[in-house]
């Protein structure tokens, strides 16, 4: 007869085992899925089978001039086209690849309550097509090994004046 603490710990084992071997787990969170009407067709990340968060790794993902220069980009060329009303946070969250290309992009809105809101359309288009035009990525790093990363680019807007851009 088996003892039951090699019954436990086999059972335990399989168990454990159920998340990387039995099941096939491709999505997860802060999965971005490929968007057909704002993609680069020709974007792929690396490692489609494992997309890190922007924070990990012994280097973080950032993009490679700094803050300051992403910072000032932003505020320098940021237009409310005249609609001062609008508050709220305009997010674009994306892949960086190995490679340090960015690509499937995805936008997110909310009000300062945090419940969904849409912000005019000229904005949100516009400050897209400035994010998309950042090249100088940083990819998150380990033991000198690249590898892709999500990330994001959070839009802090009061009364239709840019006031931060987080992280």
């Amino acid at each position: 007869m088996v003892p039951r603490i090699t019954i436990f710990i086999l059972l335990s084992f399989f168990i454990s085992c159920d998340y990387y071997i039995v099941k096939d787990y491709k999505e997860h969170v802060g999965l971005i899925s490929k968007s057909e009407e704002s993609d680069n067709p020709d974007f792929n990340p690396c490692f489609k089978e494992k997309i890190f968060p922007y924070y990990y790794g012994r280097q973080t993902a950032e993009y490679a001039k700094g803050k300051d220069v992403l910072s000032n980009y932003f505020h320098e060329h940021y237009k409310n086209f005249g609609n001062t009303h609008e508050s709220g946070f305009i997010t674009f969250r994306f892949i960086i690849n190995c490679k340090g290309e960015a690509g499937n992009y995805e936008i997110r809105q909310v009000g300062l309550d945090f419940k969904k809101k849409s912000f005019n359309r000229e904005t949100v288009d516009y400050l897209f097509s400035l994010v998309k035009t950042l090249q100088d990525w940083n990819t998150v790093e380990f033991f000198g090994d690249k590898y892709d990363c999500f990330y994001h680019l959070t839009f802090k807007i009061t009364n239709g004046e840019l006031l931060e851009i987080l992280p």
